[in-house]
């Protein structure tokens, strides 16, 4: 039995973290593969790749998974995929899966620095739909991003998320899966490594509105364009989950795009 691996440690959002293993529980086929957390020591010091397919980076604060990993632990990450492994990058997973990012620029909360992975030689740009609007304590920049899926769109769950500077994308052969429609700008990307590849994603394909507050009045403003949109998100993420060769429950691998 293979194993998904979910980082969960300093730095990840409680939200995030609880969002996408439901919905890894919701879709995986549990009799072929396990899900499982990693923390950043285990990430460093265990065998883990041996037994791994894909190691997902859920969405929380990128700069904590920077001082936790860079060196030893990206480095173990980049070989992992290079050898074959699968790595997801969602939301900070994704800014983490770049060569640079710039967040918040010119703002109190900027982040703009180089990052270790690597795995897109370009710039992650957030959050995606500007300036001043995201908050570490509410949802008060949360949007439902229209997004392209194939020939149809989806509103998916966003919150600081960034898009994918493409201006560099000669230098690697990336694939854009998905854009922002309103934007013009691209949503989530795929980029091979080796023998493996990394996807990487400014949106929350893996959130289900089902679980948001009904207290909450920044998410109550897009939970009817999520609700509506939930028979597609889970198109999208049962064939991002099962590009990486994952079974899914009741699978259907003829439906995948990619």
């Amino acid at each position: 039995m293979s194993q998904i691996l979910v980082y969960a440690d300093q730095g990840v959002d409680g939200g995030s973290l609880k969002q996408l293993m439901r919905s890894l529980k919701q879709e995986v086929d549990l009799t072929q593969h396990s899900v499982s957390r990693i923390d950043s020591k285990q990430l460093i010091a265990s065998n883990w790749e041996n037994t791994t397919q894909l190691l997902i980076l859920p969405g929380g604060r990128d700069v904590f998974y920077h001082a936790a990993l860079d060196g030893k632990g990206t480095d173990k990450i980049r070989a992992f995929v290079y050898a074959g492994g699968g790595y997801l990058g969602i939301c900070a997973g994704g800014y983490f899966g770049c060569d640079r990012i710039e967040f918040e620029k010119g703002e109190t909360i900027e982040v703009c620095a180089s990052r270790s992975l690597k795995f897109f030689p370009g710039v992650a740009k957030g959050p995606a739909y500007g300036n001043n609007r995201y908050s570490y304590e509410s949802a008060q920049g949360a949007e439902a991003a229209p997004i392209s899926w194939g020939d149809e769109f989806c509103h998916v769950y966003f919150n600081g998320g960034c898009l994918f500077d493409a201006q560099n994308s000669a230098l690697c052969e990336m694939k854009i899966l998905s854009s922002y429609l309103d934007l013009s700008a691209p949503a989530i990307i795929q980029i091979p490594h080796g023998d493996g590849r990394a996807i990487l994603s400014g949106v929350h394909f893996e959130y289900q509105a089902v679980l948001f507050s009904s207290e909450d009045p920044y998410l109550a403003k897009i939970s009817p364009l999520l609700m509506n949109a939930e028979v597609k998100r889970r198109k999208i993420f049962r064939e991002i989950i099962g590009s990486y060769a994952i079974a899914l429950k009741n699978d259907d691998k003829s439906e995948y795009l990619f």
